[in-house]
């Protein structure tokens, strides 16, 4: 789990104000002195057998709304709606989406049990920009490129030059330099990834990444396979 309250969030002077990027999120030397905590377990580690419990929420919220801004997989009459907070540069959030998201995908969203709306929480300048790109690929594209940013995140996130080595994944994904180019200079783009951090902050009182709520139950720092399926399980069986 990365803790995201080493990054301050400033220049914020009104609800609506243009936002100033470079005042809400630090640069990415502050995001490589993060301390990452991985998901509390909940079983014995030695006992790979025993009943796993189930996770208890930090928070609970009746209300969890969601927008046609969304980005959102699966159908939208699932029995269950997981929204994940996560930024593209938080180790924490790409093992999540490399171990245990594929699983929650095969089993639960592709069968109609669960649907999962992805929300942006950069903690980093990095993270925004890779955030506006997977937005500016298009809706058909958006998660394609989000799953590349988090599988190659070791490499590009780490590069001499990330910007150069995320654009040699836009273009992979069919995206042309000058489309790149111009993408990562959109301030109204910018401006709404920012806000969704915000939004996310002042709403749900997001304070790490990953984040999941789960029909109104937050999570903090993810959860594996495991604690996700004795978390859900009771709901989708109802």
């Amino acid at each position: 789990m990365q803790n995201i309250w080493v990054y301050v969030v400033a220049g914020v002077v009104a609800i609506g104000a243009v936002i100033s990027i470079r005042g809400i999120i630090d640069g990415n030397e502050a995001s490589r002195n993060t301390v990452h905590r991985p998901p509390a377990a909940t079983a014995p580690a030695n006992a790979a057998s025993a009943k796993i419990e189930i996770p208890n929420p930090d928070a609970t919220f009746d209300n969890v709304e969601i927008t046609k801004d969304d980005y959102i997989l699966g159908n939208d009459s699932a029995p269950v709606t997981m929204v994940e907070y996560a930024s593209l540069t938080c180790p924490a959030c790409a093992n999540f989406h490399q171990t245990t998201l594929p699983t929650v995908k095969k089993e639960y969203i592709e069968s109609g049990k669960v649907r999962l709306i992805y929300r942006d929480f950069p903690l980093d300048q990095l993270a925004l920009r890779g955030s506006m790109i997977a937005r500016c690929a298009g809706r058909e594209r958006y998660f394609g490129f989000v799953e590349a940013m988090f599988a190659q995140q070791s490499i590009w996130a780490r590069d001499t030059n990330p910007l150069a080595a995320l654009s040699r994944i836009a273009r992979l994904g069919g995206m042309s330099q000058e489309k790149f180019d111009a993408c990562i200079k959109d301030e109204k783009i910018a401006d709404a990834v920012v806000k969704q951090r915000l939004d996310g902050d002042k709403t749900f009182g997001i304070n790490a990444t990953p984040t999941v709520i789960i029909n109104g139950k937050r999570y903090s720092g993810g959860l594996t396979i495991e604690q996700f399926r004795a978390i859900v399980d009771p709901l989708v069986k109802k």
